[in-house]
Formats: C-alpha cells, sequence, structure tokens
C-alpha cells in the first residue's frame, strides 16, 4: 500500500437515500457523500456544526462549479436551504466531527476559506462564492492541527468524483506535489497530422465505454453533443471530472493510441522553446 494513502472506513447503505458516510480516524472527521436527490432525507445526525462543498456537474470543457459553504448551526438545515436557492448543484460533500466536541465557529470559518483557497487553485472548479470566506481569529496551533482536516477532504473530493487538482491539459507526475501543464490542444494534433478529422476516439477506462469522433475544426464529437477539449468529452462519459487526455485513444487498425502518447509525440517533434509550452486557461 501507498504509505501516502488516506485509509478512511466506508459504510455504503443498502438504499440510495441514505447518504455514503466515510469515517476518517487520522483527523477525527465523519463525512457524508449526498446526492442532490436524496439531500431532503438527511437525518439529525447531520444538525451539527461543520462544513460542506456543493459541486455541479461538469461544462463541456471540463471545468465545473463549486460552492464552499459553513454550517455554525447545522449542516443539514444549510443544505436544505440550498435546495431552494441553489439549483446547479448536483452533489455534495458534508464534514463534521466525529468527537465529543464538534467544530467551533472560529475553526469551520477558517476552514471555509482554507478550502476556498484550495479550489480557487483548482484547474478545474469555478468557484461561485462572490468574496472569500475565512476567520483568520484562530489561534496558530489550532490551524496547524486542522491542516490534516484539509489534506482528508481533498481527497474525500476525488471520491465525490470531483478532484480539486484535476484539469484538462494538466498531469501530476507520480510522487509530486505540483502540475505540469503542457499547453497542447486537439488543433495542434491535427495541425501535426497526428490526428485527422473523423478518426475515432475510445474509452481507455474499462469500466466507462465510450467512442467519439474528432470534428473538422478540432473539437470532440459525442452523442449528438461537441466538446472543446479531450477532459470536456471524458467528463460527459463518465459523468464527472476526468483528464481526457489520458481517458481518450485513437483507434487505429493496429490498436489504439492515447492522446496523452500523441501529446508527447508532439512535443518530441517542437523546438526546445516549443516544449516549453504555455499554461493553458
Amino acid at each position: 500500500m501507498d504509505p501516502d494513502s488516506l485509509t478512511v472506513t466506508v459504510l455504503v447503505p443498502e438504499n440510495a437515500v441514505s447518504p455514503i458516510v466515510v469515517f476518517d480516524d487520522n483527523a477525527a472527521l465523519k463525512a457524508a457523500l449526498v446526492e442532490r436527490g436524496t439531500a431532503r432525507h438527511l437525518t439529525d445526525e447531520w444538525d451539527v456544526a461543520g462544513l460542506y462543498i456543493l459541486v455541479d456537474r461538469c461544462d463541456s470543457d471540463g471545468g465545473w462549479g463549486v460552492y464552499v459553504g459553513k454550517a455554525p448551526s447545522g449542516i443539514r438545515d444549510r443544505i436544505k436551504s440550498h435546495l431552494r436557492t441553489k439549483d446547479t448543484w448536483y452533489r455534495a460533500l458534508l464534514v463534521r466531527r466525529d468527537t465529543t466536541h464538534g467544530f467551533n465557529s472560529a475553526q469551520i470559518g477558517w476552514l471555509e476559506g482554507r478550502l476556498y483557497d484550495l479550489l480557487k487553485a483548482s484547474d478545474g472548479a469555478r468557484l461561485s462564492n462572490k468574496v472569500r470566506p475565512g476567520d483568520e481569529t484562530l489561534a496558530p496551533y489550532d490551524r496547524q492541527a486542522l491542516e490534516m482536516v484539509l489534506v482528508s477532504i481533498q481527497r474525500l473530493m476525488r471520491l465525490l468524483g470531483h478532484d480539486p487538482s484535476s484539469g484538462d491539459d494538466t498531469e501530476t507526475p507520480p510522487g509530486k506535489g505540483s502540475s505540469h501543464h503542457y499547453g497542447v490542444k486537439l488543433a495542434q494534433l491535427v495541425d501535426a497530422g497526428l490526428i485527422e478529422a473523423g478518426d475515432v476516439l475510445v474509452s481507455t477506462n474499462g469500466a466507462w465505454s465510450a467512442r467519439a469522433k474528432i470534428t473538422s475544426d478540432a473539437r470532440i464529437a459525442m452523442d449528438d453533443e461537441l466538446y472543446e477539449t479531450p477532459s470536456g468529452a471524458a467528463c460527459a462519459a463518465k459523468n464527472g471530472p476526468a483528464n481526457g487526455w489520458d481517458f481518450w485513444a485513437r483507434q487505429t487498425p493496429t490498436g489504439s493510441v492515447p492522446l496523452s502518447t500523441l501529446r508527447a509525440e508532439l512535443l518530441e517533434q517542437s523546438t526546445p522553446a516549443e516544449k516549453q509550452g504555455t499554461p493553458s486557461a
């Protein structure tokens, strides 16, 4: 097992109404993965102070809307309120303390601000919070203890299907903590002759079977919809964020070639200055 892996206990209910509950003993957290359609069935155990993250479905370019909130008076009431006031989210992550003494107002206020910063730096997330939240009155020693909570929430976001670090032109090499931006677009692969209009793309993920085609204007067509980026199309196929350069492969008579391999070939053909690329939006 990877020593950096997060060990949690996941309780999956027998019905689709109750949330999936996750216990992280390391950070003393209890979290719930909630679908919008079943959020009204939350029990009173969520009438406690905590945090929540609302996520939207992916856009055509692979991005996704997100809202970070705190609930000093109880998470359940805040979620029910957002069922009426926010109509774009489809999943939520709820986070509370799994201890006798839960979060206090200053703790969840500070965590709310740190989660905002984390998601704002993400390549895929698009925050709908109008201003940065936060509570800077929290003592320094308390902030250090809560950093573990942030690590846990970030990894639980991946379980929710929305990785804060994912993005269309972003890849994190194994063992590294920062992302590498390639700055390569599909049109560049077309211009280089590495793919052509009409080429069929197939999923490399056995759990998510999908087929698409490259259009004459270097977009991806799938199920009568057009996508600007590989990750936008992969997101639609998977119903969740994905790195489209790894998800899609060009189908050829001798087999399939991942788009990430074609991208690497393009970069090898480039001049040293071109290889550095430019950050993609």
